[in-house]
């Protein structure tokens, strides 16, 4: 069975993901990192290229097309669950856990990072900026069947949620 990690950027859902992969012994995927091989090119220039619209009509596709049947985890990209009904969908077909990180925490987190295309405009107001972003988001988010505050999550925390 999938195990679907979803949070906002920067919540751990790509560290904790490998981790929790190798310690369960099955593939790890990354969404961003399908579109992008599927795409030739970064998740950022597919932004700056064609839009946020197209890029999430991608996702939607990919993670409709992809065989999510066997155990896997992904990391989500993360608006993933916030798009054209993507929470239902990966409700459906596998274990979900949001990683929900305190926008303190993000802020800190994300800071360092000038990478992130939804980031690279709004910079000088980053901490309005997540705290909007995770008030228009936790509604999709908090629909996982697991919610696990995870500001300092442990792998074994995660496990504890799969048994």
């Amino acid at each position: 069975m999938p195990v679907f990690l979803i949070g906002y950027m920067c919540s751990g859902k790509t560290t904790l993901g490998k981790e929790l992969s190798t310690n369960l012994q099955w593939p790890f995927i990354d969404l961003d990192n399908l579109i992008e091989q599927r795409e030739g090119r970064s998740v950022a220039n597919i932004f700056k290229m064609n839009g946020e619209n197209y890029f999430r009509e991608l996702e939607k596709k990919l993670l409709r097309e992809y065989d999510f049947t066997s155990n896997m985890v992904i990391a989500t990209g993360g608006g993933t669950p916030c798009f054209y009904n993507n929470i239902e969908y990966i409700n459906h077909i596998g274990v979900t856990i949001y990683l929900k990180v305190s926008v303190k925490e993000l802020l800190s987190r994300i800071e360092s990072i000038n990478s992130r295309p939804l980031l690279i405009d709004n910079m000088l107001n980053l901490n309005d900026f997540i705290k909007q972003q995770m008030q228009k988001r936790e509604i999709y988010y908090s629909q996982s069947k697991h919610n696990i505050q995870s500001d300092n999550i442990t792998i074994e925390d995660l496990l504890k949620i799969l048994q």
